[in-house]
């Protein structure tokens, strides 16, 4: 695949310099917030989508962030909605405070996010139905614009496409967790949304207002209205948190798309590394987030107070349990081990590198490692911070 939006080759301060604006045409970008998640927005507006013009924002609450306007999206539902609906009371009170100027937002309201989902899509739709794409991101989603760009020019979206990272519902169903974004077609969306005179959101009212999770009915009303169940298409649409990704080798050089729960500094951080880090025109690799994130792994590959999320406990007669120092050589020992944890006595094992956090309980002994030599053998070297290992990307095809 060709790059798109390669890291910037020479300094500068605009780091949306070389940003490919002109396939924005048939790209429609959705980001969904909040009125209690300024602070998210603001971050997401100065970095990842800093550089889409045609931006539509949604929230629950009209606002402008950033000279860019948030659509109030819950006021384009029907009167209906506030009908046997203790949920969206939540909207109600929400909208009375503003008035009142009580810039106190209602702690009731991440009960409005389900709400959502059907009017944004319907939005996105009849604001550019001429779009090839539409993509979907919540405020705490990182995309990297790539890695989205070198996939969808691989496909067509004349055809019914819905794709994201797949989370189990209703009746064996799958759909787009809502935590890694989603991406439909304009082929699904013309059958979705174009030939209806129905709108989502009326049809759709009561399995919304009866059900915890507006992503969870947004799949359902796709495969109702259209037959088409989601294309998963994890781990490319990760959805794992920064700490939390894993990298091994099955993933080492799988293209990835989108982190979640990544909070304003964070955000920042990753955008600044990603547009500024060392110019090369390959895709965005799992591996290659891995200077990133382990940056002083080469000076620190064991950290004290630290827990790496390592989850494979020993078994009870395993030599590993007796010390930190056993657990390490045990792991080092294991050709499947790449991390290891230790405390109360437990030995743990981590088949992914997993970065982790600091360990919740400080008085007592916990200790986590990375096998730094393992980490040599994919292609990542410690001490210079250069990942490789990837002859070609290991793109996932779209399938149900």
């Amino acid at each position: 695949t060709r790059p798109f939006f390669p890291p910037l080759r020479t300094p500068s301060d605009d780091l949306c310099a070389g940003f490919p604006k002109d396939l924005l045409k048939s790209v429609q970008v959705v980001l969904k917030t909040g009125a209690g998640e300024k602070a998210k927005a603001e971050a997401h507006l100065a970095t990842v989508t800093s550089c889409i013009p045609n931006l539509i924002v949604v929230s629950d609450l009209e606002d402008d962030v950033d000279h860019q306007h948030v659509i109030d999206i819950l006021a384009e539902l029907p009167a209906s909605y506030s009908t046997d609906n203790l949920d969206f009371a939540a909207y109600i009170t929400q909208k009375e405070a503003n008035k009142n100027g009580n810039v106190e937002y209602s702690k009731e309201g991440w009960k409005l996010d389900r709400f959502k989902f059907l009017p944004m899509v319907e939005k996105a739709y009849w604001t550019n139905p001429r779009a090839s794409w539409y993509v979907f991101m919540e405020v705490d989603v990182y995309y990297f614009w790539d890695t989205l760009f070198r996939f969808l020019d691989q496909l067509d979206p004349a055809r019914m496409h819905y794709m994201g990272s797949p989370a189990p519902g209703a009746n064996n169903l799958h759909f787009a967790y809502g935590g890694a974004g989603f991406v439909l077609s304009k082929g699904l969306m013309d059958r979705l949304v174009g030939r209806h005179l129905i709108s989502l959101s009326v049809e759709y009212e009561e399995w919304i207002k009866n059900d915890c999770c507006g992503d969870a009915v947004f799949g359902y009303a796709i495969y109702n209205r259209t037959g088409v169940k989601l294309e998963p298409l994890y781990p490319i649409f990760a959805g794992d948190e920064l700490r939390g990704l894993k990298i091994d080798e099955e993933r080492w050089c799988i293209p990835i798309l989108a982190l979640h729960r990544v909070n304003p500094e964070q955000m920042k951080d990753l955008w600044k590394w990603e547009r500024t880090r060392p110019y090369d025109e390959l895709p965005i690799y799992h591996s290659k987030l891995l200077p990133h994130i382990f940056p002083p792994l080469a000076e620190a590959p064991m950290r004290n107070n630290w827990d790496n999320w390592s989850g494979d406990l020993q078994p009870e007669d395993s030599v590993a349990h007796a010390s930190s120092f056993k657990c390490r050589s045990s792991c080092f020992a294991d050709p499947t081990c790449l991390q290891y944890s230790y405390s109360a006595k437990q030995c743990r094992f981590g088949h992914a590198f997993q970065q982790g956090k600091p360990a919740d309980d400080k008085d007592r002994e916990f200790v986590s490692g990375w096998d730094v030599e393992k980490l040599s053998k994919l292609g990542f070297e410690a001490k210079t911070g250069v990942s490789g290992g990837c002859e070609d990307a290991q793109w996932i095809r779209p399938g149900v």
